[in-house]
């Protein structure tokens, strides 16, 4: 009997988690739109592997970080790599390119300030392009995936 209402609650769990599932949403360069406050960010990766975050205002339009901070770690199979960030004028650009050897995790930790709680992104990075949206992987907003 108990092993039915233990399925049962993980069954409800399982199909909860899959209601709330994050929806990805294109950014104006074509990166991922992340829901950083109080500003959005965009995660997008150049063409040279190099990182940017861009801060948009609530109509999209580029805007001064702030006091924002960013943090980004690239988790490739051969460990994790912590990027250095030099600031510019709409967010943060990475100084060396991202690992190659993808399909891995990203993490982006974005705060409104240096003491403000942290805010975690996790964006799987696959930069191949998808043949739905044409954006990369990381970025498609295509429901079928």
């Amino acid at each position: 009997m108990k092993l039915k209402y233990i399925t049962f609650a993980v069954a409800a769990l399982c199909a909860t988690a899959s209601l709330h599932a994050e929806k990805i949403v294109a950014g104006p360069k074509g990166g991922r739109l992340l829901e950083a406050e109080p500003l959005k960010a965009e995660f997008f990766v150049n063409a040279e592997r190099k990182v940017e975050v861009t801060f948009y205002d609530a109509a999209l339009k580029p805007t001064d970080p702030g006091a924002q901070t960013v943090t980004v770690t690239a988790e490739p199979a051969s460990g994790k790599t912590k990027l250095e960030l030099e600031k510019t004028a709409t967010g943060f650009v990475s100084k060396t390119a991202l690992p190659a050897g993808e399909p891995y995790r990203v993490v982006v930790q974005a705060r409104a300030s240096a003491d403000a709680k942290p805010k975690n992104f996790r964006v799987d990075l696959n930069l191949a392009t998808c043949g739905g949206c044409q954006k990369s992987e990381y970025a498609c907003v295509c429901d079928s995936h």
